[in-house]
């Protein structure tokens, strides 16, 4: 069975949205390779200083799980991002309050965290990096 891991764009802040959600998320960023880090022989477009200083390749492990991640260059521009969400489910509510709570700093919660027919706490949300989450934590027993 293949591994399938999130792959998110960034336009030119990847590093830091990668730090941050190391930071929240508790898990360990194993890459983070700028454009400039490729080797010549790579076969690279050229690129303009402020877009070789982009992020090519971050990965972060979140235990048996990837993150992945680079910026978008003029050759491949950033789309946005649209039709897509990160899902997280934890175990207990007070878990995924805390988690909800840092993600949601500097972002727009599009659901707060509530009970729900699946869930004892569901919630909604983008980032600061224009990402979207769900949160839940808790399952309820029927």
């Amino acid at each position: 069975m293949p591994r399938l891991s999130a792959y998110l764009s960034f336009d030119g802040n990847c590093a830091e949205a990668m730090r941050f959600y190391e930071r929240v998320l508790g898990g360990r960023l194993e890459a983070l390779l700028r454009y400039a880090d490729a080797p010549p022989d790579a076969a690279m477009p050229v690129l303009s200083s402020e877009e070789s200083d982009r992020i090519m390749y971050a990965c972060l492990a979140l235990d048996d799980q990837l993150l992945m991640a680079s910026d978008a260059t003029a050759g491949h521009p950033y789309p946005g991002k649209q039709g897509m969400a990160l899902s997280l489910a934890y175990p207990t509510v007070s878990d995924a309050h805390r988690i909800f709570d840092m993600l949601a700093d500097g972002g727009s919660v599009t659901m707060p965290l509530q009970k729900t027919f699946w869930a004892e706490a569901y919630g909604a949300l983008i980032d600061r990096f224009d990402t979207r989450w769900m949160i839940s934590g808790g399952r309820l027993t029927h």
